[in-house]
């Protein structure tokens, strides 16, 4: 593609050293890890204290919710502050919030509470997404997002095995997630030095931002779309075909180890190859995984090859799309395309348990993996027209 006037050329706009994005990263876990293990916890919990299904999806909602209305002010902020001050603000707010609602009635108390966990939480991802994505060199940013991608799936991933060791009950859980996310100031102490500089920059609006990377903005919200609806449905899945509870909720495990263990091949793959084709093979890929599985099902190998494959290429559909945003902003310009990127993951994330579900209902239970098959073709299909629209344009993919 040639250069655009919201793509800007690579700069060596980034005072910041390999050690502290590797604190970043280690920081970033621990997020991540509070974050997969207070999830169950707190679903738990309101389903002891007798609230229904639909407050208790409300309730989660509310920090997704969050993202949308933190969202436009999250550039300015990181402009003005830079990446620093906001990631340990976050930190210091999440910490500050998480231990109250222990003493706090779910049904009132923890919408709020909740919502400002989520924003907090939300402003700090943004803002270490940036720093890892302008921090990395161009030579090396695939394998070091995927790095990082990997350690936010691992930390979540890993998140709800600490529930068997500390239970869902008094005040233990509290306590255990507060010291999870106070813990990653001190990756983030070690992280001294500069961090990348947030000048400002032309913020591109939505319309223009999708026009630039029109692949990676439909990725990111497959991406979002196909991992919360594997999370909230596979294990349905599996129960409806005959499995027990605890067999069905294995699948999900073997889902998140590959979108863990692919992430540095498939990163490896975007420093060498145009990022765009490697989202190109993905989706195929992923279809494919996706489609196969149901004939599969009850052949455990192949099965578990099938779901770890598309764990992969699910995952690393977010991986890449965060690498070509590296590629192509820089400064005020990246704080902006990386927080619509961030919303736009959000709403994939809202409606994609929804869609999948009324699939499900539909052509039960197969319409789960005809959604994820189907939604995973979207790439290579927007990519192909894309690359045609282009190329009678003149322009580079």
């Amino acid at each position: 593609m040639t250069t655009d006037s919201a793509t800007l050329p690579e700069t060596e706009t980034r005072p910041t050293t390999l050690r502290a994005i590797i604190c970043v990263i280690i920081a970033v876990t621990f997020f991540g890890l509070a974050y997969g293990y207070s999830l169950p916890v707190l679903s738990l919990i309101m389903e002891r204290e007798g609230l229904s299904s639909t407050l208790i999806g409300l309730n989660t909602a509310t920090s997704s919710a969050a993202v949308l209305v933190f969202g436009p002010f999250v550039p300015r902020l990181l402009v003005r502050f830079g990446l620093r001050i906001p990631i340990f603000v976050s930190i210091i707010v999440s910490t500050a919030l998480i231990v109250p609602i222990a003493f706090t009635e779910p049904l009132y108390a923890w919408f709020p509470l909740r919502f400002v966990l989520g924003g907090a939480i939300f402003i700090a991802l943004i803002a270490t997404d940036i720093w890892v994505t302008q921090g990395a060199s161009a030579k090396t940013r695939g394998r070091l997002v995927a790095i990082y991608g990997a350690a936010v799936a691992g930390g979540v991933a890993a998140g709800p095995l600490l529930v068997s060791f500390t239970g869902a009950e008094g005040y233990a859980p509290f306590w255990t997630a507060g010291g999870l996310l106070a813990f990653s100031t001190i990756p983030m102490l070690l992280a001294f030095g500069p961090s990348p500089h947030m000048s400002r920059s032309a913020r591109p609006p939505l319309l223009r931002f999708i026009s630039v990377v029109p692949v990676a903005t439909v990725a990111v919200i497959i991406f979002g779309v196909m991992d919360a609806s594997i999370l909230a449905l596979l294990p349905i899945y599996g129960v409806r075909e005959g499995m027990t509870d605890e067999a069905s909720v294995k699948l999900v495990s073997i889902v998140l180890g590959g979108s863990v263990v692919l992430q540095l091949p498939i990163g490896y793959l975007a420093d060498r190859f145009p990022k765009q084709a490697v989202l190109f093979g993905l989706g195929l890929i992923g279809a494919a995984a996706a489609a196969i599985y149901p004939a599969v099902f009850h052949t455990i190998p192949a099965l578990f090859i099938c779901l770890f494959v598309l764990g992969g290429c699910v995952t690393g559909l977010y991986v890449v799309s965060l690498a070509i945003l590296g590629d192509r902003f820089s400064g005020g310009a990246l704080a902006a395309a990386v927080t619509l990127f961030t919303m736009m993951l959000s709403a994939g994330t809202t409606t994609g348990p929804v869609l999948s579900g009324i699939a499900m209902q539909a052509y039960d239970p197969h319409g789960l993996p005809a959604t994820i098959s189907g939604a995973m073709l979207m790439v290579p299909i927007v990519g192909l027209v894309t690359w045609m629209v282009w190329l009678g344009r003149g322009r580079k993919l």
